[in-house]
């Protein structure tokens, strides 16, 4: 047992570096495939910069950036649904359009909640 604790101790660096490989190909995908990941980048890095300017205590900007994280990463989940489904039925499916649509509905309900917390930020 402590041979294989040892070995997979070993391997933390490399398994480390190979997931952080396949998440950055992941993101340079998305990026270049889907325009929305673009708009919504652009989106969170003018948000950023906006709330440098803001004069609001960090735990409001660090709220409001993860709930605007939310976007992207909920349109990430999307794209790798469409993705799969197209690969799975080229064809229209009723099943598959329906799973497509539950997926982006997803993203929709990020938005809101983006939205929602920028409010209430605002409000209090």
């Amino acid at each position: 047992m402590l041979q294989t604790l040892k070995k997979t101790l070993k391997n933390i660096p490399h398994r480390a570096a190979s997931a952080m490989a396949y998440s950055l190909s992941g993101l340079s995908l998305a990026f270049k495939k889907e325009e929305s990941i673009r708009l919504e980048t652009i989106a969170l890095i003018l948000l950023v910069a906006i709330l440098a300017l803001v004069p609001w205590p960090i735990w409001k900007k660090i709220t409001l950036i993860a709930a605007f994280m939310l976007i992207p990463l909920t349109e990430l989940l999307n794209s790798a649904l469409e993705d799969l489904c197209d690969l799975v039925s080229p064809q229209y499916n009723e099943k598959i359009k329906s799973a497509k649509d539950k997926a982006s509905a997803a993203v929709l309900i990020a938005i809101i909640i983006a939205i929602f917390t920028l409010f209430a930020l605002i409000a209090f």
